[in-house]
């Protein structure tokens, strides 16, 4: 194992006056100038499972998988180290060989043959002795100037093909120059590596952060890029200059990427790409909506006078991908806006309830300039129960059918009132025909009747 310090100095006792002698309780002695080594150390094996603390018996006092060594690396170091065969030991011999992130909070996982540089330093038994410490590392050396991965697996065996050179070997996809020596993963049992992924496009005053599988997160602004790989995100205006623009994507466009070379630079697409989030202040939106076709009459630009344009210089959060899904898992779903709300499908629309459903368009009687319209060739309402106008209405509704069979029966009961005789009925006279039938018809009345829906 390396040397945890470069001894720059021995320990000295300091004399400021050459011609006086220092009793012993007049001496100090002043530590040694210490310098602590950072060595590059290759990625052997990712400790991110019990599995791994237990392939590797690393245990605590009670015998069981210590979990403080998840996430960090088993690493061989490239120059104190080489061709250790680091990946047979177990135990107490693998701890020497362990580091752990630097950083508590962001947090990079390597994958094995990547290039980390480790250091020594404190850890948590330090409160004890302040020699006892630790290897850490760092994030990953950037080897191959590329966000997907830098793995030069063996580069700490010296086991290189003579008929390799620096000439040929300058990139990613001219393949691993180093022969193989101990045997470890192609490059990790959980990482997929791929050839489609290009580095992100950057900006001046970027800051960009970029994940392995072709995400990323930038905090960009506004100013029109016209030159080579220009932005989307800004049209150029004076207005629009020095804005701050935040876009989270996920995924590149396998259209777009397609048509590039292997080193080239992928500015993201809004509309390509497989989901994006974008935060601005006053930039038009480039969203190609899905609902194309509008026209006058759709409710959208007939009442909202709705622009994408127009309506998108101002601060706005556009998200653009192929399914969207909003879940309050405990609670409510919330949604308010000062001017409108307009929703589009070209196909169908669908809002399930389990309890009740209300839409109030204005409580304010004095005040109604609001109102409720729905224009559709075909509507069907399910309810059980249901009330028009006022919440207190308890005036039954009249069922159609019903109504039209009462009234038929009256008519045709009219022409009935024939009475035999001079002047009128008579008391020992038999019931007249449409005084029958009108009977009748009382005791129906209330079968046109609803139930359960009422109105006022």
């Amino acid at each position: 194992m390396s040397k945890p310090y470069i001894e720059r100095s021995s320990k000295t006792i300091p004399q400021n006056s050459s011609d006086k002698l220092l009793v012993g309780s007049q001496q100090v002695i002043n530590e040694p100038d210490l310098f602590y080594e950072i060595e590059p150390a290759e990625v052997l094996h990712t400790l991110t499972t019990i599995s791994d603390l237990e392939k590797f018996q690393i245990v605590d006092a009670n015998g069981n998988p210590d979990k403080t060594y998840l996430n960090c690396c088993i690493v061989r170091r490239v120059y104190t180290e080489v061709n250790s065969s680091i990946l047979e030991e177990r135990g107490d011999e693998i701890y020497k060989h362990t580091t752990r992130p630097l950083d508590s909070n962001i947090l990079k996982i390597p994958i094995p043959g990547e290039i980390v540089p480790v250091l020594n330093f404190l850890n948590s038994d330090s409160t004890l002795n302040t020699k006892r410490k630790i290897s850490y590392y760092m994030s990953i050396i950037n080897i191959w100037n590329s966000p997907h991965h830098n793995s030069l697996p063996n580069i700490s065996t010296e086991k290189i093909d003579e008929e390799t050179s620096s000439e040929n070997i300058k990139k990613p996809e001219d393949g691993n120059p180093f022969a193989s020596g101990e045997d470890i993963e192609d490059l990790g049992e959980f990482f997929t590596e791929r050839g489609d992924i290009k580095r992100t496009q950057i900006y001046q005053g970027d800051v960009l952060v970029e994940g392995r599988f072709g995400q990323h997160i930038r905090f960009g602004s506004s100013d029109k890029i016209l030159e080579e790989n220009p932005n989307w995100w800004s049209e150029g205006s004076d207005e629009t200059l020095g804005k701050p623009v935040t876009i989270i994507s996920n995924g590149q466009s396998v259209e777009n990427t397609t048509e590039l070379d292997p080193r080239d630079l992928y500015s993201s697409d809004f509309n390509k790409d497989s989901s994006t989030i974008i935060l601005t202040e006053n930039q038009p939106s480039v969203l190609d909506v899905s609902y194309l076709e509008l026209d006058n009459e759709d409710a959208i630009l007939k009442t909202l006078n709705f622009d994408l344009i127009g309506d998108t210089q101002n601060s706005t959060i556009q998200a653009n991908s192929g399914t969207i899904l909003l879940n309050a898992k405990s609670n409510k779903l919330l949604g308010f806006a000062k001017e409108g709300i307009g929703l589009i499908t070209t196909g169908d629309m669908s809002i399930d309830v389990t309890n009740n459903w209300s839409t109030v368009s204005d409580n304010k009687d004095e005040e109604m300039g609001t109102s409720y319209k729905m224009t559709t060739p075909k509507a069907d309402f399910v309810a059980t129960k249901s009330t028009l106008g006022e919440s207190s209405s308890k005036e039954p509704m009249v069922k159609g059918d019903k109504l039209v069979k009462v009234l038929a029966k009256l008519i045709d009961a009219i022409p009935k009132y024939i009475f035999v005789g001079g002047g009128g009925p008579h008391l020992n006279q038999a019931g007249n025909p449409g005084e029958i039938l009108h009977k009748q018809l009382k005791t129906q009345l209330k079968t046109i009747l609803s139930k359960n829906h009422t109105l006022d």
